[in-house]
C-alpha cells in the first residue's frame, strides 16, 4: 500500500497509509499539493524548511522532490533573506540547463508556504558515500573533478556562483555513478553584494572572500571544491581544522592525509586551496587543463618546498664533473693504474662489486604512507 505524509513543518511527518485523512501525530489534514504532488516521506530539513520525497501523479507517479519553505525564525531580516534565497533558487534552476543539475518542475505558494518541485536524483550524497565506503583515493578525486568541473563551467558561464559546494551538495546517481550539483539556494549573481555580516556558505568550505562578505568569483567555488576534495581524501571536516587554525590548514593539508597522492594532483589541490582568490585557478577550464597537463604550482606549501626544490635543482654540467673526476684520479694514483690495465689482456681484469643503486627521491605527496 502506498504512503503519504503530512506537510506540517512543525511535525516530524510520519509516513502513514495513503487512505489516512489526518496526520496521527499533529492532526493536520493530509493533502496532495496541487492535486498531483503526493508527499511520501521527509528527506531532511533545516531552519528554513523541509524536503520531501514525492510522486507526481500526472506523470505516472514519477518520483520528484518537494522543497518547502517554512522558516522557523521571527527575525524579519533573516526571514526576508531566506525568502529571497528560496525564490532565487527557483530562478536559478529555471535558467540552468545541464543534465547534471536537477531540473525545476514547479514553483508556487500554497497554504501560506512556498514550494519548489524538483527532479529527484536516485542516489546518495558524497558525505554519505564517504561514511559508507571510506576515504577517496587519488583516482576517485580525479574522476570527481573531471565529472563536476564541466557542470561548474556552465554555472559560471551564466554569472552564477554556487557559494555552497560541499560533499552534501554533490549527489552520485545510483544508476550510472554520475555526479549532480544540488542546492542552489545560496547561489548568487556575480554583481551586487549582500548586507554586511551576512555569510552565505558553510564554515570550512567557504573561501576567505566569502567569510569576509566580499565579492565572490568562480575561484570562490573552486576553493570550496578543493576543500571538498580534501574532506573526501582525509575524512576530516575542514571546519574542524578551521575553528582551531583558521585558514592556516590549507598550507599543510597533505599532513592530514593517511594515503598517498600523486604530485600532479597535489599541485592542483595546492592551487585550488590558495588563500587569496587571485592565486587560485580562475576558471573550471583552467583546472581541467591542469588535470590533462601537469602544472607547477605558483606557490609551494612550506612542508613541500625542500622536496620540490631538490627535485627542481639543475644538475651540474657534464664537463665540470669530468674535470673533478680527473683531478681525483690523478691525485690518488688511480689514473696510472687505469692506463696500465688498458694494456693488459682483458682476461686478467677482475670485475669490481657494483655499488648499491641510489633510490630516487619522491615528493611529499608520494612519500605519504600507502593505504591499507
Amino acid at each position: 500500500m502506498s504512503q503519504i505524509c503530512c506537510l506540517n513543518p512543525d511535525c516530524h511527518n510520519p509516513p502513514v497509509p495513503n487512505t489516512t485523512k489526518f496526520c496521527p501525530n499533529c492532526g493536520v489534514p493530509l493533502i496532495i499539493l496541487r492535486n498531483h504532488y503526493h508527499p511520501i516521506k521527509p528527506l531532511g530539513g533545516g531552519g528554513f524548511g523541509k524536503t520531501y520525497l514525492a510522486e507526481d501523479i500526472d506523470k505516472l507517479n514519477e518520483k520528484c522532490v518537494i522543497k518547502q519553505f517554512a522558516p522557523q525564525t521571527q527575525n524579519t531580516y533573516a526571514l526576508n533573506k531566506a525568502k529571497e534565497l528560496f525564490a532565487e533558487e527557483a530562478r536559478r534552476l529555471k535558467d540552468l540547463k545541464h543534465p547534471q543539475i536537477p531540473q525545476l518542475q514547479a514553483y508556487f505558494d500554497e497554504n501560506d508556504c512556498l514550494y519548489l518541485i524538483q527532479e529527484f536524483i536516485d542516489g546518495e550524497n558524497l558525505l554519505i558515500e564517504l561514511a559508507n565506503k571510506g576515504n577517496f583515493n587519488d583516482r576517485k578525486i580525479r574522476e570527481l573533478l573531471l565529472d563536476l568541473l564541466p557542470v561548474l563551467k556552465i554555472v559560471h558561464s551564466q554569472n552564477i556562483i554556487h557559494r555552497d559546494i560541499k560533499p552534501e551538495n554533490i549527489m552520485r546517481r545510483q544508476s550510472d555513478g554520475k555526479l549532480f550539483l544540488i542546492d542552489f539556494g545560496a547561489s548568487k549573481q556575480l554583481q551586487g553584494t549582500m548586507r554586511p555580516g551576512t555569510v552565505i556558505g558553510s564554515f570550512g568550505y567557504a573561501s576567505l572572500e566569502q567569510m569576509e562578505d566580499r565579492q565572490v568569483y568562480p575561484a570562490s567555488d573552486l576553493f570550496s571544491l578543493g576543500a571538498s576534495c580534501f574532506h573526501l581524501m582525509s575524512g576530516i571536516h575542514p571546519w574542524n581544522l578551521w575553528k582551531t587554525q583558521g585558514y592556516s590548514w590549507v598550507k599543510e593539508w597533505p599532513k592530514h592525509l593517511q594515503q598517498s597522492v600523486s604530485l600532479e594532483l597535489g599541485q592542483i589541490l595546492d592551487k585550488l586551496l590558495q588563500l587569496e582568490y587571485q592565486d587560485r585557478y580562475q576558471s573550471a577550464d583552467s583546472v581541467l587543463l591542469a588535470l590533462q597537463k601537469p602544472q607547477v604550482p605558483s606557490r609551494v606549501p612550506p612542508q613541500n618546498s625542500q622536496t620540490l626544490q631538490n627535485s627542481q635543482t639543475p644538475k651540474p654540467k657534464l664537463i665540470p664533473q669530468l674535470l673533478i673526476l680527473l683531478g681525483v684520479l690523478l691525485g690518488s694514483g688511480w689514473l696510472g693504474y687505469w692506463l696500465k690495465i688498458q694494456r693488459e689482456p682483458l682476461s686478467t681484469i677482475t670485475p669490481s662489486t657494483p655499488s648499491a643503486t641510489p633510490q630516487p627521491t619522491t615528493s611529499l605527496y608520494e612519500s605519504l604512507p600507502a593505504p591499507e
